[in-house]
């Protein structure tokens, strides 16, 4: 059976302060197949990695990335929330982030509010190719994104596409991604007979549908929990594999 791929979303989330150099850091160490993250833009066009529209939740300051400068962002301390272990933790720049990524792990850019231009031109820069595929909630960057760089992978929601043929058709997507509420067996072999992989995002430590996922083969699972799924597939493949030796 072929393992699947691990994305660790916002980092090593759970272990560390979401969106941060220590959250990606602990998910490399952690052996993490993909790094999804999120960005926005400031008010004076500096991508930075962040998922909220604002600062408040993940910052000791206050206010919408989008009305402040880079310079307010700089000095904002991203990790004190989460841990006093981690006070001082900037919100990355993506420039700064990539650069730290590089040649480490592959990554999953999802745009929530930036110019896509800027970002795909960035990821170019750092050469990613085939290392990054990327993805938006917004119908605009979505579109901006077919048409400025059709040849990058690009991950659709199914709640966002509406059906695995809008997904192909309309979004022309590579990667179609599952919730918890909407994933089944013949959902994903139905995707990936029409040819796109397949994820499934989930946020909740639900070892039984784990073991599932590992059975029916999806592509990439994009989660908080990543130790306990790897425990588990371990445990799935290892009898699968004692399985099929008796046959």
């Amino acid at each position: 059976m072929k393992p699947v791929q691990l994305v660790y979303h916002r980092g090593d989330s759970l272990n560390a302060p979401e969106n941060t150099f220590a959250s990606a850091e602990s998910a490399i160490v952690a052996g993490a197949d993909y790094i999804e993250f999120d960005v926005r833009q400031s008010a004076d066009e500096v991508l930075y990695v962040i998922h909220d529209a604002t600062v408040d939740r993940t910052t000791d300051g206050t206010g919408a990335i989008a009305e402040m400068t880079s310079a307010e962002i700089d000095r904002l301390d991203a990790g004190s929330w989460f841990n006093p272990a981690f006070a001082g933790e900037p919100v990355p720049r993506l420039e700064d982030f990539l650069r730290r990524l590089k040649g480490r792990v592959k990554i999953y850019c999802e745009i929530k509010q930036a110019d896509a231009g800027r970002v795909v031109d960035m990821l170019d820069g750092f050469a990613f190719g085939n290392d990054v595929f990327v993805s938006s909630f917004s119908a605009d960057i979505r579109d901006d994104l077919r048409r400025i760089a059709p040849d990058i992978r690009r991950n659709v929601q199914l709640h966002i596409a509406g059906s695995l043929e809008q997904a192909i058709h309309h979004e022309q997507a590579h990667i179609f991604e599952f919730l918890e509420e909407n994933v089944t067996r013949d959902a994903i072999h139905e995707a990936k007979a029409r040819g796109l992989e397949t994820m499934i995002f989930i946020d909740t430590p639900n070892a039984e549908l784990f073991a599932k996922l590992v059975e029916w083969q999806i592509d990439y699972v994009n989660l908080d929990y990543a130790a306990l799924f790897r425990a588990v597939q371990q445990e799935v493949m290892l009898r699968l594999d004692g399985a099929a030796q008796t046959i």
